[in-house]
């Protein structure tokens, strides 16, 4: 039973990630990293391997029970291959068990079975004939072979068609089934952190809050990743069209709609999928690798004691309150906290096990400068305005820039909302220009608790938050002043130049190696051009990840002329950045099943979910929405073994997944697939003969046509994503 490739659909986790990608994990040994890989490519095969496996033993056990001589029995395709004049292999391994050929082909892109008088290639429809006694015109049987696939009663043959998807649904609930048994790893989706000025934060969605549904899936322990495929998929079906999603906050449940955004989009990527602008949450525990990041270790700064295993307790004799049914302390509690303080040394109240016994310490830390070009840039206009905020409440519009803060004008834009958070508690008073208008104003109070997101470095940011001001803003190119203690201020540049483009100046070995071992030495290698992607709030998040000292080349206008200047970073003496550089690690949980119809009952849940994933894939695909997203057997064997690496269960539900894909694509009714044998035989039960030969023929070969077209379309999408950048 030959059984094409199942294409399966890769949606990338190029959404808000889970973390900030500066906080770097320690390299294992070269041993232990080659050890893991081939453990998980090992597992990844024998996965894959075994899903094939069990469809064609699904047609191969139905076809014995029905008395059908099995000729070949193969996982991957023993095609003959030949470049020039070497043969290739067909086969890795075979045997022969009674009537069976059993074996291993070498091309590993499905499996088959074959059946006496029963072939997918037209070529030897005729030959096949012959050897089971049919006549010519397929209606003549001279002495037809009882033991022939065509020798068998309608309904014996639809069971032989069927039994392979039927087999992958089954295993695919059993394989799930054993998963939640062993317990399934996953991000809860608890939402750590909004994006200012994106759709989550407009919504008015915050951190804590969390998710219960996306449109009509509604789960009390959704995953996070379950959230952004929605959203992604949501998307390319339409992107004008808001997503429903129930939260839960506080132990009441709301709705809220909203809308995706392609606001974050890489230019240079070739999959790019809208976002809401979400983060999931981190617990106070510290990071099991590279505490601080090699950043620290570059710089020879130390900016605590903390160690990994700690668990952050509170802050200056403030502790932290749990709402974590697992009595876990959450990041953004801590950040809450850390952000207001951001310009003082502050002392963390510290869980430390030291094997034994915990012990409880006091860590100080002290604030962290931030890192600037020596640049100071003006303010540019408002972007986004929340719903019932104090701006909102005051009239403030997009459009409006802000020129003042307390009576004083606003020297730096990128420095402005630190400075604000610095006054926590406190009343500020900000003016804003408004075109063909007399100024406006802004005055509200400085929360003592809040989040200060702007040193995230992604694509296209909407803009810098002034907390508890519910207003977004963009940074301006144009150069309000210079630094006077910086080493811009020997570098010839003048207020009122604009800032084009940017990259990395003349390097020394040491700064070359820290770029490479940190994998930043690509940000700016070359003359990368400052517009609304890598806008200088995206600039600005990437340089705090980015050594003191290191020289960076500007192109400005002036005048409209071009000049160029060498600059260097430069640490602020009297702004701060909130984020200390505490290495969090991921809030992570497992689902553990309570009993084997528990994990049953999910296995079902999760084989229904996953056909249904593929049949709104599939559906994508027959409006021309989807071609781009087709993956093909290196997306497949990628993902994969991701899955393997995360332990057993994980490759599991992937396996549960795939073999959904598996069982709807081959159901499919297009001939050389299950789905048009079943067409064929359905024909053949209504009326009583065996579809035309010729027709069949014609209509298999147009099958075969179209499935070699898609697998065209999944190898091309593959090389272009494995392969693209380096055309």
């Amino acid at each position: 039973m030959l059984d094409q490739f199942a294409f399966y659909n890769s949606m990338h986790s190029n959404i808000l990630g889970d973390a900030t990608p500066w906080i770097l994990a320690a390299d294992a040994s070269l041993f232990q990293s080659l050890l893991s890989k081939a453990y998980s490519i090992g597992m990844m095969l024998l996965g894959l391997g075994f899903v094939i496996f069990v469809h064609e033993l699904g047609h191969f056990l139905a076809a014995k029970m029905f008395g059908v001589k099995c000729e070949k029995f193969y996982v991957g395709f023993d095609v003959p291959m030949k470049i020039g004049p070497i043969r290739l292999p067909s086969r890795l391994a075979k045997f022969q068990w009674g009537e069976t050929e059993y074996g291993i082909g070498s091309i590993p892109l499905g499996g088959y079975v074959k059946m006496l008088g029963q072939d997918d290639d037209p070529r030897k429809l005729k030959e096949e004939n012959q050897r089971i006694g049919l006549g010519e015109d397929q209606q003549q049987a001279v002495k037809l072979d009882p033991r022939s696939y065509p020798a068998k009663p309608v309904f014996a043959r639809m069971i032989i068609i069927s039994a392979g998807v039927i087999m992958n649904l089954i295993f695919g609930v059993l394989m799930a089934a054993a998963a939640f048994s062993l317990g399934v790893p996953y991000t809860p989706a608890i939402l750590g952190s909004t994006m200012p000025g994106d759709p989550a934060w407009q919504a008015g969605l915050k951190p804590g809050d969390r998710i219960v549904g996306v449109g009509s899936t509604q789960d009390d322990q959704m995953f996070f990743d379950e959230i952004r495929k929605k959203v992604a998929i949501g998307g390319i079906r339409n992107a004008t069209e808001p997503i429903e999603l129930t939260y839960e906050r506080q132990g009441e449940r709301k709705k809220v709609n909203v809308s995706g955004s392609m606001a974050h989009a890489d230019p240079e990527a070739r999959h790019n999928f809208q976002t809401i602008g979400i983060r999931s949450t981190s617990t106070t525990t510290v990071g099991q690798a590279a505490t601080f990041g090699k950043l620290q270790e570059f710089e020879g700064k130390k900016l605590s004691s903390l160690q990994p295993g700690d668990k952050i307790l509170g802050v200056d004799g403030v502790l932290l309150e749990s709402n974590d049914k697992a009595g876990e302390f959450f990041g953004y509690q801590l950040d809450e906290i850390l952000h207001p303080r951001l310009d003082k040394r502050v002392e963390l109240s510290v869980e430390r096990d030291n094997g034994s016994s915990k012990q409880n310490v006091v860590v100080p830390i002290d604030p962290l400068p931030l890192k600037t070009l020596g640049l100071r840039f003006a303010p540019d206009a408002v972007t986004v305005v929340a719903g019932d905020s104090p701006a909102a409440n005051a009239g403030i519009r997009m459009g409006d820039v802000p020129t003042k803060l307390n009576g004083q004008a606003i020297e730096d834009a990128v420095a402005l909302p630190n400075r604000i958070a610095s006054m926590a508690g406190k009343s500020v008073r900000l003016e804003f220009a408004r075109a063909n208008s007399d100024p406006v104003f802004l005055e509200w109070t400085v929360p003592n608790r809040f989040l200060l997101e702007n040193e995230l470095p992604i694509y296209g940011a909407v803009g810098m938050e002034l907390p508890g001001s519910g207003l977004v803003y963009r940074i301006s190119p144009k150069i309000n002043s210079i630094h006077p203690a910086s080493p811009a201020a020997s570098s010839g540049l003048q207020a009122g130049d604009i800032v084009k483009q940017i990259e990395f100046g003349k390097l020394s070995e040491t700064q070359t190696g820290y770029l490479k071992d940190t994998k930043l030495d690509t940000l700016f290698s070359k003359q990368t051009p400052v517009d609304n992607v890598k806008n200088l709030q995206y600039i600005h998040a990437v340089l705090q990840a980015l050594p003191k000292g290191l020289p960076m080349n500007l192109v400005v206008e002036r005048d409209s002329k071009i000049e160029t200047a060498t600059v260097s970073i430069h640490e602020e003496s009297d702004v701060f950045s909130p984020d200390r550089r505490i290495a969090l690690s991921p809030y992570r949980q497992k689902y553990f099943a309570k009993s084997v119809a528990a994990s049953l009952q999910k296995g079902v849940q999760e084989i229904r979910r996953g056909i249904g994933d593929v049949l709104e894939f599939l559906g994508l695909i027959v409006t021309g929405k989807a071609f781009n997203y087709i993956g093909g057997p290196a997306t497949i064997a990628v993902q994969a073994t991701s899955a393997a690496s995360e332990g057993v269960s994980t490759l599991l539900m992937f396996l549960t997944l795939l073999s959904a894909n598996l069982a709807v694509v081959n159901f499919l009714p297009i001939p050389a697939l299950d789905g048009g044998h079943m067409v064929f035989l359905a024909a053949e039960a209504i009326t009583g003969k065996p579809v035309n030969e010729d027709l069949q023929v014609k209509l298999t070969i147009g099958g075969i046509v179209a499935l070699l077209c898609l697998m065209v379309l999944a190898f091309r999408n593959d090389f272009l994503h494995f392969f693209g950048a380096w055309m």
